[in-house]
């Protein structure tokens, strides 16, 4: 019996680039004989069923957002964290237990003691997006860490800027009652910085876990901050998250709160499109009455959109219970404007990024963080740089530039860890127009290539952009007919790829709407027989990933969270694993996350 072949065009939303329409046509589509097993059936997150959920208890008490609260009687209970949102701690006051609600968008409940706490937000003017409130006191915006040293780290805060410039006063411990103090200082919140203070603690411990905090000079204190640094020597054990794609506008950050609350984590590793400069019209979750957003057309816009963001709780809470290693993307800045639009400068003023070398021009970002001997992870820009020179002998256009590529392949060359993750923004091996590289496939062969010559083996690529799910191993021109890629053979494989799909920018579901449940899966289907270098994808679910890196193997796994509402749920998809020396993914599904 002939089945009717469906067109479809799914525009390519399901990448950050807005890339051309796509098109799929019947043979990707319809595709039953080649139906994907059981073990890697696609797992969009399904709707919970609350039907035989009875409701919580009533709270024992409600305060507001920021309220200092009192708990009689609990002092004892100061040596533990509170329960139910990130970085809660108390302080024993006498007999009594004391802290400070968290500021909040939605009510949250706190286990404090035997009692539930219910925080509710505080009225705040000037929220013009549903989920929105500013941190408590001056620190509005919150705190954050970077780009882990073994014996150092980048911290951030903010105030609004004034002149003269205020100075706050920092402390870094070892418990997060900032009882067993390790380093304090001060640091100015510069005015040319849009108020932002950048402080490079060393003299740390390698592998060590620590917390901060900030402080003006009257005694109004920040939002706890907690960190992490790399590890020297011998290593046996990473984990590291990888996200992109998070626009505030597309849907809520539940992924951002889940993150929060993991302690699991060496490091969270943001691949860019870290703030969006549009609201996409099929994506309108959390916009203004107006329906329109500002336009980023210069440095004071872009600092704005970046004040928008962290006036979301979750992911402030994100940022202050992890260090990042950031990347930016297209949405982040504007490549054809002169100073970048003022997206590099924004960038760099709100994140928690290190000073820049001597030398260096604002708009290089791409660098190394090394953990022990089991992992080196390299940030690798191929936005700034994509198309700007040719390759040697004028073989094509270059995406990493002359001298970016220079440092990388002296660097992998070099690398004496176990593993190698580079981080980009885009898609890097074969994957139509949902890759990054597609337009430069002499440059991605001439990088392959170096792989193979050099012997540069059990490398892990981390990429962004795209929106969905996708394990691929990574082979140059994969899909050849003259030659096709054997994945049970693996020849010419250099390592696999993982792009862990977006925090909230939309992806195939919002695109199809109703019908995504019924030709989603024929479209992977599709995708999986035409591409034999991959090993699964997800279409439909927003998220993050987890590396899971140990000496004998790598675990890549995606954790899924809804979008359109806040909600508490999580859902683990899977993951795959990467053995050393195998330089691809095996194909069976691990089932079970990784600890």
């Amino acid at each position: 019996m002939t089945r009717p072949r469906l067109a479809l065009s799914l525009l390519a939303l399901a990448s950050c680039s807005q890339s051309p329409v796509v098109a799929v046509d019947a043979a990707a589509v319809d595709a039953p004989e080649v139906a994907a097993p059981d073990d890697i059936a696609d797992a969009a997150v399904e709707p919970e069923d609350v039907a035989d959920v009875p409701p919580p208890p009533p709270p024992d008490r409600t305060v507001q957002s920021c309220a200092e609260v009192v708990i009689e009687g609990a002092a004892a209970q100061a040596s533990t964290r509170i329960e139910g949102w990130p970085m809660v701690y108390g302080e024993a006051r006498g007999a009594d237990l004391v802290f400070v609600a968290p500021a909040v968008a939605h009510p949250v409940t706190l286990s404090v003691a035997s009692l539930r706490v219910e925080v509710r937000p505080r009225p705040e003017a000037g929220l013009e997006l549903p989920g929105l409130a500013s941190d408590c006191g001056p620190f509005a915006h919150g705190v954050a860490s970077g780009d882990p040293g073994s014996d150092r780290v980048t911290l951030w805060t903010r105030l609004a800027p004034r002149d003269p410039a205020p100075t706050v006063t920092w402390v870094v411990a070892t418990d997060p009652w900032l009882r067993e103090v390790v380093a304090r200082g001060e640091a100015v919140a510069r005015s040319d910085r849009d108020g932002a203070a950048h402080v490079v603690v060393t003299g740390l411990a390698p592998a060590t876990t620590y917390y901060y905090r900030f402080a003006t000079a009257d005694g109004a204190r920040s939002a706890l901050g907690r960190t992490r640094t790399a590890a020297v020597g011998s290593l046996s054990h990473a984990r590291f998250a990888v996200a992109s794609c998070s626009s505030l506008f597309s849907g809520y950050f539940n992924a951002y709160r889940r993150l929060a609350e993991r302690d699991d984590l060496d490091l969270f590793v943001h691949l860019g499109d870290y703030i969006y400069d549009f609201v996409d019209a099929q994506e309108r979750v959390r916009v203004p009455a107006s329906g329109e957003v500002e336009a980023l057309t210069d440095l004071a816009s872009h600092r704005r959109r970046h004040a928008l963001y962290l006036r979301d709780p979750d992911l402030r809470a994100a940022r202050a219970a992890h260090p990042w290693f950031m990347l930016w993307d297209n949405h982040d800045m504007e490549r054809s404007a002169p100073a970048w639009g003022g997206g590099v400068q924004a960038f760099r003023d709100w994140n928690p990024l290190p000073p820049q070398a001597d030398g260096d021009a604002p708009e290089r970002i791409y660098r190394t963080l090394r953990y022990g001997d089991l992992v080196d992870l390299y940030a690798v820009d191929v936005f700034v740089f994509e198309g700007r020179e040719r390759l040697p002998g004028d073989a094509g256009a270059s995406v990493l530039g002359a001298a970016q590529y220079d440092w990388l392949t002296a660097s992998l060359r070099e690398s004496r860890a176990r593993w190698r993750l580079l981080g980009m923004q885009k898609v890097f091996t074969e994957f139509s127009a949902f890759s990054g590289w597609q337009e430069y496939p002499a440059a991605r062969s001439r990088l392959i290539r170096f792989f193979q010559e050099q012997r540069v083996v059990d490398n892990v690529f981390l990429t962004g952009d795209s929106h969905f799910t996708v394990y691929q191993d990574v082979v140059d021109d994969p899909v050849n007919p003259a030659r096709p890629y054997d994945p049970d053979a693996g020849a010419g494989a250099v390592g696999a790829e993982f792009l862990p799909t977006s925090i909230t920018r939309g992806n195939f579901d919002e695109q199809l709407g109703a019908s995504a449940s019924t030709v989603l899966p024929g479209v992977r289907a599709g995708f999986l027989r035409r591409n034999p270098h991959q090993v699964d994808l997800e279409l439909a679910s927003h998220g993050y990933g987890v590396v899971d890196v140990r000496p004998e193997r790598v675990v890549a796994e995606v954790w899924f969270s809804p979008i359109l509402e806040v909600s508490e749920r999580e859902t683990f998809f899977g993951g795959y694993a990467v053995p050393r020396g195998a330089n691809r993914y095996q194909r069976a599904r691990i089932a079970e996350p990784t600890r």
